[in-house]
């Protein structure tokens, strides 16, 4: 009888996830993308979605550039509700050390957790608040977890439905959710300015003796860094 009792308890704490400590419900909507899991249920009045990956390079990007979370309670892809985490207007690419980007297997992710800002962003139909993640009135609920034994991230966000739409006891039998990965502005304006600097480098390379061909080396030593450092999420789905 103990060993059983043991058995027992063994299979439960393997269906709860130590991101949030509780168990998806047996109605929860499963979808994989690109080496990445989706799953999202409805437990009472809250919406609850983990996003997880064992792919190290995925895992890196969203820690380095996070995630803004769209819910269409009509089941469209309008960007009407979200929430995006990390909220910054900063890069933080930089601050986190990109120097192992070349390779993925050096990085200590749960270092890179810890150092995330506590700052998110709720936008609902472009009424936008900023909050802390782990205390707030919005009892909006987000924690992002790596396991290293079994190597997998975990991305996870409990939000009230009336924070979807403001309306108790609505149909959210249509609701769809969008991931998508959040855009670095200070980046993409850095890039863009280097863009433009190299072409008129290149560009007066070529008016002179053959040092034209030195711009177009400058220009390939530019291009990885856009590309190698950030894979792009960007996936809708319906969470019936």
């Amino acid at each position: 009888m103990k060993y059983l009792i043991l058995a027992l308890l063994t299979l439960s704490s393997l269906n709860c996830f130590a991101s949030n400590k509780r168990s998806f419900s047996a109605d929860t909507t499963q979808i994989s993308n690109k080496n990445i899991l989706y799953k999202v249920s409805q437990a009472g009045n809250y919406i609850h979605l983990n996003i997880s990956t064992t792919d190290k390079k995925t895992a890196t990007s969203i820690i380095r550039n996070g995630l803004t979370i769209y819910f269409d309670i009509k089941g469209k892809k309008k960007k009407d509700v979200y929430v995006k985490y990390p909220y910054s207007t900063e890069p933080r690419q930089s601050r986190q050390g990109s120097r192992g980007n070349n390779d993925s297997n050096t990085i200590d992710l749960n270092s890179m957790i810890e150092k995330l800002p506590v700052e998110a962003e709720y936008s609902s139909f472009e009424e936008k608040q900023e909050f802390n993640k782990d205390l707030n009135t919005l009892d909006i609920a987000i924690e992002n977890h790596y396991t290293a034994s079994s190597q997998l991230f975990e991305f996870s966000i409990k939000i009230p439905k009336t924070k979807i739409f403001f309306k108790e006891n609505s149909d959210f039998s249509k609701l769809s959710i969008g991931v998508v990965s959040n855009k670095m502005e200070g980046n993409i304006n850095k890039e863009r300015g280097q863009g433009q600097n190299q072409g008129m480098r290149s560009g007066g390379g070529r008016r002179g003796n053959g040092s034209g061909r030195g711009g177009k080396r400058g220009q390939n030593r530019q291009q990885p860094s856009s590309t190698a450092e950030k894979i792009i999420v960007d996936f809708w789905f319906d969470a019936k």
